[in-house]
């Protein structure tokens, strides 16, 4: 998993450094992220001037897959009803970041969306980790 997630926030950070070199390999990178991102310039950080191929909330997002393949987490039993909490608990973050900006309540920031991000993906990675080692176990039996 580690190796799966490291690849993928290498290559939103290689995509600006290629348009710096004027490679335009770096167009079919920010393509293969453009249907799960909106990749808006503003709402990216940049390398070199150019964005990543990401906005701050996708960042945070693979980077927390990446880092949390690194955490064991043992607080996932096999319960649904304890993963649905952590499924839960992993969004809530999240979900208020992206809907309280539009009741005018709360304006969201960089920072804001790259955190909630984070915190999903760490949480949603262990949960990936969890039921690939229960269905690998499942299937040795």
């Amino acid at each position: 998993m580690a190796a799966v997630t490291g690849f993928i926030c290498a290559l939103m950070i290689v995509a600006p450094l290629m348009t710096h070199c004027g490679s335009s390999a770096a167009a079919i990178v920010y393509l293969f992220f453009s249907p799960i991102c909106h990749q808006i310039p503003e709402r990216s950080f940049a390398v070199l001037g150019h964005p990543v191929a990401v906005c701050h909330r996708c960042s945070g997002i693979y980077l927390g897959l990446f880092l949390g393949s690194f955490i064991e987490n043992n607080f996932l039993h096999r319960s649904p009803r304890i993963r649905r909490i952590w499924v839960l608990s992993a969004m809530t973050p999240l979900l208020l970041d992206l809907m309280l900006p539009l009741t005018g309540i709360w304006a969201g920031t960089y920072s804001t969306r790259f955190f909630t991000g984070l915190i999903f993906g760490m949480m949603a990675v262990w949960l990936v980790v969890r039921g690939t080692e229960e269905l690998s176990n499942e299937q040795e039996m």
